[in-house]
């Protein structure tokens, strides 16, 4: 009996020992580093600090669903700003995470106001086309053949349609005249 409760704790100390998260090798080492100038168990408890700091911020970072190589410049720059001082970082991680996320949105919302300005300048355009069709003198079948000509050029850009029919339909009246 001794010995089945001596392996189970064996087992569920090495499990738990192996269940611990690792850390990359370079912030292993500036840990090691920022940790050095300090002495017995301080040394210990400001390492584990720093260490649960840093995988606190990997977490967050992970959560917010940023792209991987965003966040590798986010913690970049944070590096860059506080160096192997990782509770400083994760203090600051969630300001990044909302600028990040602000910026995202900024660029959407612009995209946004562009397309719907395409939009409404191809609605104008389509509106334009159907009047210069309608008000041209050319024959009908030439009038389809130029329209279609501007469809296959630019099928989904109206703007360049019309500029392609006036174009075409100049360009016919001056050859007949």
């Amino acid at each position: 009996m001794k010995k089945l409760i001596l392996i189970s704790c064996f087992a569920l100390s090495i499990l738990s020992f192996a269940a611990e998260a690792k850390l990359p090798e370079n912030v292993e080492k500036k840990i090691r580093y920022a940790v050095s100038t300090t002495s017995g168990a301080d040394r210990r408890e400001t390492y584990d600090w720093y260490k649960d700091s840093y995988l606190e911020m990997v977490e967050r970072l992970d959560k917010a669903g940023i792209p991987q190589t965003d966040k590798e410049i986010i913690i970049k720059r944070l590096e860059a700003m506080y160096g192997a001082n990782y509770p400083k970082q994760l203090a600051r991680v969630n300001d990044e995470i909302n600028d990040y996320k602000g910026l995202v949105n900024r660029i959407r919302e612009e995209q946004n106001a562009n397309q719907q300005k395409v939009e409404a300048q191809n609605k104008k355009s389509k509106e334009e086309i159907a009047s210069i069709l309608s008000s041209s003198s050319i024959p009908k079948a030439d009038l389809d053949r130029i329209e279609e000509n501007a469809k296959a050029e630019y099928p989904d850009d109206y703007t360049l349609q019309k500029a392609f029919i006036k174009g075409a339909i100049k360009t016919y009246n001056d050859l007949k005249k």
